[in-house]
């Protein structure tokens, strides 16, 4: 790297710009709210503004003079400064915006820095995964049987000497918990890796798209010249280096074995008593397989819509109907110029020749009687005054939940320590109406992103109100309630 190379990236880099603003901590605290927490690739423009105000409502409540202006105005300018990317779907009738890969970029490198000295440095398992990989690229790199032969005979020696060992009744050896951890970690960097790579492969694909729109809409190339454009351009992304790997990757996800057999390890890495402290992790792992299918999903739609310009291209009736527009409007054009010197007449004509359309008679829907509706006669209806005084003895002994001081229990018992359960919550503050507010409890837990474990559950007791000798027995998953200093979510705001 030299210094003009630096220089011009520091100054157009987006990653650059969004590490560099002043509000960088709260966009990419919002971004990884919005898009990260929930495995969310997109969302609508609707979701996205109302979001965005409750990010507002809740940074104003201790910092008033931060981001106070216009929602819509902020997404603008996010996709301006190409943090954000907004586009269209088919199946959607407002925009849709996703991350870029720039934003992606920015988030991976605060995240590693910040983490910095916290998380496990696996120098031990990164050594044996960067031995690996340049055996392997030995390996495949070379196309002389014999290597190949030796290599598969010292497996397969290594594997009966292995099988020979436990055979004979010795002890098998297995990963100190600290090396499961420290594995585990690497391939959770390089999973989050991953689906960061997927928006500079997609945005290559977009590329592409547009410089085919482009040309067509120029009008200078022939459709054969912007045709053998498209295609070489498409041929020459699946054998560039992102392509090859992208296509490989599609064919090894997209294989029902793989995805069985990716899904029981993930299975069996629950069970590790060494990654109990890792449930996030564990979570994000458990959730990868429908995301990376939603990822390479949306990335196989980026490139449908290449086609589809291509065969838009490929249809001989409109692209002549298209230069036959585009002859018109040039007529026009210099009819316009000639007459522009020229006094007006009071009088103004205008010819127009269209084609004739013919209509077949078939075309024509057949004929159907009008429907007929039935009117139905009103009947009298008289109130039993007996049982509506029952039903509004009923309403009136519904009780209101108030979620505002359930969250003022939570935020007293949190601020003795960092976290505290659902069962100890309701015992410092006994529920004043019944197994209504638990359920309040359990809503404010899933609203406010609080954790729950529905692996684990927790038997309470309540004492039923009005009859101290009877009790309720209530099985409910287990709930740890923290605070808002030590959850990455703030709490929402109750409405």
């Amino acid at each position: 790297m030299h210094r003009e190379q630096l220089g011009a990236f520091f100054e157009q880099s987006p990653t650059v710009r969004l590490l560099k603003a002043d509000t960088a901590p709260l966009l990419i605290d919002f971004f990884y709210r919005t898009f990260k927490l929930g495995e969310t690739i997109a969302i609508g423009q609707a979701d996205l503004r109302a979001k965005l105000i409750l990010f507002q409502e809740d940074l104003h409540e201790t910092n008033p003079n931060q981001l106070t202006g216009n929602p819509d105005r902020y997404l603008n300018h996010w996709v301006e400064q190409q943090w954000l990317k907004r586009f269209l779907e088919a199946n959607s009738s407002e925009p849709q915006y996703q991350l870029t890969r720039y934003a992606e970029e920015a988030m991976r490198f605060t995240e590693s820095a910040a983490n910095d000295g916290r998380q496990l440095v696996g120098t031990d398992s990164r050594l044996r995964i960067v031995i690996e990989l340049l055996a392997d690229i030995v390996r495949g790199a070379s196309s002389d049987p014999r290597e190949r032969l030796t290599y598969l005979r010292s497996q397969v020696a290594t594997i009966q000497e292995e099988i020979a060992r436990l055979e004979s009744g010795q002890t098998v050896e297995t990963y100190k918990p600290s090396q499961i951890r420290e594995r585990f970690q690497n391939a959770v960097n390089l999973l989050k890796d991953l689906q960061s790579d997927f928006r500079a492969v997609e945005e290559r694909f977009l590329a592409i798209a547009r410089d085919v729109q482009h040309k067509q809409a120029l009008g200078t190339d022939t459709r054969g010249q912007i045709l053998g454009y498209a295609l070489d351009a498409e041929e020459l992304m699946k054998k560039e280096d992102e392509g090859i790997s992208f296509y490989s990757f599609v064919a090894l996800l997209f294989s029902p074995s793989q995805q069985q057999a990716l899904a029981q390890t993930i299975a069996s890495l629950q069970s590790l008593q060494a990654l109990e402290d890792q449930q996030d992790s564990l979570n994000h792992v458990k959730r990868i397989i429908p995301a990376l299918l939603a990822e390479a999903e949306k990335v196989m739609r980026t490139n449908a819509r290449l086609s589809t310009t291509l065969r838009r291209l490929l249809d001989s009736k409109a692209s002549a109907e298209r230069i036959r527009l585009t002859h018109v409007l040039r007529d026009i054009r210099q009819a316009a110029l000639q007459l522009a010197d020229k006094p007006i007449n009071n009088t103004l004509e205008i010819s127009i020749d269209t084609e004739i359309e013919i209509q077949s008679p078939f075309a024509r829907t057949l004929w159907s009687p009008q429907e007929t509706f039935d009117v139905p006669v009103p009947t009298a209806s008289l109130l039993d005054p007996e049982e509506t005084r029952k039903i509004a003895s009923a309403f009136a002994r519904l009780e209101r939940l108030d979620l505002k001081r359930l969250r003022s229990n939570i935020k007293q018992q949190t601020l003795r320590s960092d976290s505290t359960t659902l069962a100890s919550l309701l015992a410092a503050h006994p529920p004043q109406s019944g197994i209504i507010e638990v359920l309040g409890y359990i809503q404010i837990a899933h609203d406010d992103h609080h954790s729950i474990d529905p692996q684990t559950t927790e038997t309470i007791i309540l004492q039923t109100r009005g009859c101290k000798d009877r009790e309720s027995i209530v099985t409910v998953p287990k709930i740890t309630f923290r605070s808002r200093t030590a959850t990455n979510v703030g709490v929402r705001k109750p409405k």
